[in-house]
């Protein structure tokens, strides 16, 4: 509805979580291709992401051929470099790995679920490699980012979106039992 109501502009669609959003719900894809039909529509999608490429700063777009046509006018003439086009290219032959990072994703986002439980945290629901933790009057949300921080663990604080809240990063197994234990020092610290 709001692409066929968008007449005078682009319209943007941002996949770079569809591999996450696909792998956990056939209602969350939209398959680019489709997008095709449309002269103003472009999808973004990243190699950030489930691919594992995040230093890389690699993406793509697909649209019809007017409209990247169009973009490409505005495009710096070295916008990626070699290694991380080579880099790109070869993530698209191991999708063996995008699939067993999202697996992996999921699996220690239910750590995350069951630790919001056990510590009363109102979560949002997640399709991408993120959870966010809300805690209403409860908690702090700057407080314990700076906690966490001095910790040596950075995620995002939701305060300058108005909301008390954090975004963590899915990590690897260690990387998350990290968090945990440091978060649980910030709540210990807290009550003193």
């Amino acid at each position: 509805r709001i692409i066929e109501a968008q007449k005078d502009g682009i319209v943007v669609v941002d996949g770079a979580y569809m591999e996450y959003a696909k792998a956990k719900s056939s209602n969350y894809f939209i398959e680019p291709k489709e997008l095709l039909k449309y002269d103003n529509v472009i999808y973004l999608g990243t190699f950030s992401k489930a691919f594992g490429l995040g230093g890389m700063r690699v993406g793509y777009g697909i649209g019809r051929k007017e409209l990247i046509k169009l973009l490409y006018k505005v495009r710096p003439p070295f916008n990626i470099t070699t290694l991380s086009l080579v880099a790109a290219c070869e993530a698209l032959n191991d999708m063996e790995f995008v699939k067993e990072a999202i697996e992996l994703n999921f699996k220690e986002m239910n750590r995350y679920i069951e630790f919001a439980k056990k510590y009363n945290f109102e979560y949002i629901d997640s399709a991408t490699n993120f959870i966010t933790y809300l805690f209403g009057n409860n908690l702090n949300s700057t407080y314990i980012a700076n906690e966490l921080l001095k910790r040596g663990v950075i995620i995002r604080d939701l305060a300058g979106y108005n909301l008390n809240g954090i975004r963590i990063t899915i990590g690897k197994e260690r990387e998350n039992q990290i968090f945990f234990e440091k978060f649980q020092e910030v709540l210990r610290d807290g009550d003193r």
